[in-house]
């Protein structure tokens, strides 16, 4: 039997409340609407100026649909198809990854600050979530030299002789080893928890009450320590920008957008403090203002676990009722979402515009400077093809010992860090780095040609001649013939096959510069885990250690 014809499927639509599924070779749109068949006319009528909306429609050829009792329930069942189906004209955060969060784990006996993606609705507090992650790490271990707790996986009810690593680089309390009572242990928590909410004067306050009994009973070395642990909190509280006299909670969501992408800028007010400005990149061609917002908000709150009473927007929402009443569901309070607003909350609404435009321009800015040093490389290597997709190897080991391997894997300039693979050197023993690169060049590519998935335009390998010479030998053991050079660190120089001297790019290269990155990204990565495989070495010598004293 043959399938209707387009206008006919739309004409068959309900007009009742629902969610569609406009599909072709594959699903390209899903979409909600109070009433199906006008919101899908829509589309027809949108597709005669719009460019996205003319990709959709004219590579429609089916479209399904299901009928809910709500629109709220419509939003809902939308949220899960788009997670299913990734739909390629939908509005999407653009890496698309759960972004992560601050966890403090509240409900174990002796509680610890992490890093989770996905927070739970249990009696933990979490904090984020986090778009810059470098920048959350680094608060996370400001916060742990502030309020050691546990960092260990020791069992506490098998205590140690001496407490583990991390309690001599001053981010553990040593409750493993007993350095701490629990009493102590409990009253550094609820300092961190008040940090953590934005009331770090209470905990200041608390400081210099004790730093003086301290002081008052002669133990000076305590009083020290208080005393620089209020310094500190000082500096990070002298960083916190304060934008209301009173308590205030919200959030402030700041559009801008170029012709193919948009960025929203999150601040996040606690306390009437601003405790943090996040920039959240979404793909976006052609959409309306409203729709990038609409979507960005379901996205970003459906991830997490709590909201503000107040949400604060640059653009309005057509759907905005039906999105609080989505909310009111989730989490169980109220959140009004707001946009004509005055006083200091338009300045905020201000500045997480203008944040939004300036992250975008930096972005445009790094992709031009990223196709500069593409160019450079294809010119200076003569490439037939712009290497577009780059892949670069490293090894790091230890006098011979315990040896790995990193690749990592730039597309545009960008890293790709789900490409990225990590390695334990299986063949060669002793420090022979050039075997190394060579045994990784072997293992990545046999396995891509066994996959058939897609091969890099270039091949960088960490060093020079040596390291080339065997990356080469073992790609042409594979049949392959793909551009490969070895960069050596100690004058920057490019080494190609078949060429008696090395190439040295200008100092001030955009393609120097780019393979710099690449390079030292793959020797960090292969740096972190030779690390992780060593810690692991440590605490088990360690507890087989402290098995053979007791």
């Amino acid at each position: 039997m043959s399938q209707p014809s387009l206008e006919a499927q739309v004409e068959a639509l309900p007009e009742k409340t629902g969610v569609y599924v406009m599909k072709g070779e594959e699903v390209l749109y899903v979409g909600k609407a109070s009433n199906l068949k006008e919101r899908v006319k829509n589309h027809f009528q949108a597709a005669k100026t719009n460019l996205r909306e003319s990709l959709i429609v004219n590579g429609t050829n089916k479209i399904d649909y299901i009928i809910t009792t709500s629109d709220v329930e419509a939003l809902v069942e939308e949220n899960i198809l788009i997670k299913q189906y990734r739909p390629k004209y939908n509005i999407r955060l653009k890496d698309d990854k759960t972004y992560p969060y601050l966890k403090l784990s509240l409900e174990e006996e002796y509680p610890t600050l992490s890093i989770v993606r996905r927070p739970r609705r249990d009696n933990n507090r979490y904090y984020g979530p986090y778009a810059d992650v470098a920048a959350m790490r680094q608060s996370l271990t400001a916060l742990r030299r502030l309020f050691p707790l546990r960092a260990c996986k020791y069992d506490l009810k098998k205590p140690r002789k001496r407490p583990c690593t991390y309690y001599q680089m001053g981010l553990c309390s040593g409750i493993c080893a007993g350095m701490i009572s629990k009493e102590e242990y409990n009253e550094r928590v609820k300092a961190l928890l008040l940090v953590l909410e934005g009331k770090t004067e209470l905990v200041i306050e608390k400081l210099r009450k004790q730093m003086v009994e301290a002081s008052t009973s002669q133990e000076y070395e305590k009083a020290a320590r208080i005393r620089d642990q209020i310094e500190a909190l000082e500096k990070t509280l002298a960083k916190i920008t304060v934008v209301f006299s009173k308590p205030v909670d919200l959030d402030v969501l700041g559009l801008a957008k170029t012709q193919s992408e948009a960025c929203v800028q999150v601040l996040q007010v606690k306390g009437g403090k601003l405790i943090s400005s996040e920039s959240y990149e979404l793909n976006a061609s052609d959409a309306e203002d409203n729709e990038i917002m609409e979507s960005f908000i379901k996205q970003y709150y459906s991830r997490r676990i709590f909201s503000p009473p107040e949400i604060l927007v640059s653009t309005k929402l057509g759907g905005a009722s039906i999105i609080q009443e989505w909310m009111q569901e989730k989490f169980g309070s109220k959140t009004a979402i707001l946009r004509r607003v005055r006083c200091q909350k338009h300045r905020l609404l201000t500045m997480a515009v203008e944040n939004a435009k300036s992250h975008l321009e930096e972005l445009v800015g790094k992709r031009q400077r990223a196709l500069r040093g593409l160019q450079e490389l294809q010119g200076a290597l003569h490439l037939l093809d712009l290497p577009e997709l780059i892949e670069c190897f490293d090894v790091s080991t230890l006098t011979g010992r315990s040896s790995v391997g990193s690749m990592v894997t730039f597309r545009n300039g960008e890293s790709l860090k789900s490409r990225y693979r990590r390695y334990k050197i299986r063949t060669v023993v002793g420090q022979d780095d050039p075997r190394m690169i060579g045994e990784l060049v072997q293992r990545r590519y046999q396995r891509l040609l066994t996959e058939k998935s897609q091969l890099p335009d270039l091949v960088i390998v960490d060093g020079g001649s040596t390291q080339l010479i065997s990356a080469e030998r073992s790609l042409r053991n594979l049949g392959l013939e793909l551009p490969v050079i070895g960069l050596a660190k100690r004058y920057e120089q490019i080494y190609v096959p078949a060429r008696t001297e090395p190439i040295e790019l200008q100092k001030n290269s955009e393609g120097l510069y780019l393979i710099q990155r690449i390079r030292d990204e793959a020797h960090r990565f292969a740096i972190a885990y030779h690390r992780k495989l060593r810690s692991k070495a440590q605490t088990s010598l360690g507890n087989d250690q402290d098995s053979a004293q007791s």
